[in-house]
């Protein structure tokens, strides 16, 4: 594994703020926020701007389905990118795909940590969650949307902080990267994203599905969904072109949409 640079400061907010503005966002910052998601989407109700968030701790951070997102301060990566894209309702399913893939090429380059994913928006580590997507969307007209692209990722939790996590949560800290540069591997993440989402098309859909493929710590092995309180399994076959979970059961492949289940190993 690549050494990080090490650095006991706070996150360079200016630094990063240049990043930011070289893609022609806004730019939020404050040291303890509610919430990064919405940060993003109040500036956007405001002032109609595409606008990065970030800050160093979260007081009502959330994943998905209103979870709460444990958010010490000045450890980890608490950050939303807040973009418009014109894009066919059926697709957007898609963005935490685009994004997770993008979330872990960066880490991977500037660390040296290789991660998988979890459909539909976990970064995985030996199995254990490292970090977390958060998609929200308004409309803008027709077939365009501002997306509140929120991502936090556990950096220097040590085991007694990812104990209050209640899934099985790790950090770069606890996998050996111990020696990090926050605001260089912020920048890293934001710069992969905005490109990543930027440029995605929906004739780019064939590629990305065998990407995901190759990065998705579940695939083909026998994973349980739990929708609607009920609890199924079946074998993990992938996502379909809209991002639903391709899952094989002994009627056939059932499609499932990542805002109605989650999914966990067979046990």
């Amino acid at each position: 594994m690549a050494a990080l640079l090490m650095t006991p400061l706070p996150i360079d907010a200016d630094r990063v703020r240049a990043a930011v503005e070289r893609h022609g966002f806004d730019w939020h910052y404050r040291e303890t926020t509610e919430s990064t998601n919405v940060d993003v989407l109040n500036h956007f109700a405001r002032h109609r701007r595409e606008v990065v968030a970030f800050g160093e701790a979260q007081s009502a951070g959330r994943g998905r389905r209103g979870r709460h997102w444990v958010s010490p301060f000045a450890q980890n990566i608490y950050c939303t990118v807040g973009i418009r894209r014109a894009l066919p309702a059926r697709y957007q399913g898609l963005l935490s795909i685009v994004t997770g893939l993008a979330l872990r090429a960066a880490l991977a380059q500037a660390s040296g940590v290789e991660a998988g994913l979890k459909w539909p928006n976990d970064i995985l580590h030996g199995g254990r969650k490292l970090g977390g997507i958060l998609i929200e969307a308004r409309p803008v007209d027709e077939d365009c949307y501002f997306f509140a692209i929120g991502f936090g990722l556990n950096v220097a939790m040590d085991a007694a902080a990812l104990a209050e996590i209640p899934t099985a949560a790790t950090s770069l800290a606890e996998i050996g990267a111990t020696r990090v540069d926050r605001s260089a591997l912020l920048i890293a993440l934001l710069d992969a994203v905005i490109d990543a989402i930027r440029a995605f098309e929906p004739a780019a859909v064939d590629a990305l599905i065998g990407e995901f493929r190759r990065h998705d710590a579940f695939h083909d092995q026998l994973v349980e969904v739990t929708h609607g309180g009920q609890t199924l399994r079946g074998v993990n076959r992938g996502i379909d072109p809209g991002g639903q979970l391709r899952l094989e059961t002994e009627n056939g492949i059932e499609l499932h949409s990542a805002a109605e289940i989650s999914l966990r190993p067979a046990t």
